[in-house]
């Protein structure tokens, strides 16, 4: 992650959004370097969620993997202009305000 970070900035293409998602103890380490990058780096937005509510260096979690899937069925929908009128008006498609929890 650091690596491909700082690859990105030296091509002064650094990325409008970063998001980490994790599970486990072996995570935090993750979170941790993203908030270190984040500091040196250029980037706009950057979302580190763990899975389940517990102590993490991530600043979002997501309560379980449906939440997850949720999440990326969003941002692929929201990825597609075609799809954003339909994500905004039908109330089956996951909103990605109320997926983030802090």
């Amino acid at each position: 992650m650091e690596e491909l970070l700082a690859m990105m900035a030296l091509k002064s293409a650094p990325p409008d959004f970063v998001l980490c998602v994790g599970d486990d103890r072996s995570d935090e380490d993750m979170f941790e370097a993203i908030s270190t990058s984040m500091a040196r780096s250029r980037i706009a937005e950057v979302f580190a969620c763990t899975v389940g509510q517990k102590p993490s260096k991530a600043k979002y979690y997501l309560d379980d993997v449906m939440e997850v899937i949720k999440l990326l069925q969003g941002l692929a929908a929201a990825s597609d202009p075609a799809a954003v009128h339909c994500l905004a008006s039908s109330s089956s498609n996951p909103s990605l305000e109320t997926s983030l929890h802090i």
